[in-house]
């Protein structure tokens, strides 16, 4: 863990020092950036960077680790796969909208109608066809639905 947070914070100063020097390089050109990493080199940026890279650290370092599981119910940053593999699934199904569901339908609609013509009454492919040519066949449909 120390080692993580070491690189976290070392990560997180490269990304302060260089976000501030550009952002000077954007307002005020070449100029305002030699200016700027003045700044940064100086004591007191040196400490103003080690502070907002500290906290960054501790944000990240500190999210919340899932290796046993848990309920997220509001927006989190978590550290996820610490402990190998995980899932993060939503619990509640996203709603569509009535257009949607309408589309959804005659998609539906048309994938049929090219299965039906282009299958056997097995469920198997007919001789030469892919399921290729059923994709493009209910496109087709789909755009005279």
């Amino acid at each position: 863990m120390a080692s993580q947070k070491v690189l976290v914070k070392n990560f997180y100063r490269a990304l302060l020092s260089s976000a501030y020097i550009a952002g000077a390089a954007a307002v005020g050109g070449p100029p305002a950036a030699a200016v700027a990493a003045g700044a940064i080199a100086s004591p007191l940026g040196v400490a103003s960077v080690e502070l907002a890279a500290q906290q960054a650290t501790d944000f990240t370092i500190g999210s919340k680790a899932m290796a046993t599981g848990g309920l997220i119910t509001e927006p989190t940053f978590a550290l996820l796969g610490e402990a190998g593999p995980e899932m993060v699934i939503p619990l509640k199904k996203k709603t569509r909208s009535r257009k949607q569901k309408i589309q959804d339908k005659k998609k539906s609609k048309a994938w049929k109608q090219a299965n039906e013509k282009l299958r056997n009454k097995n469920g198997q492919l007919k001789k030469g066809i892919t399921q290729k040519d059923v994709a493009r066949r209910a496109h087709r449909i789909l755009k005279k639905l």
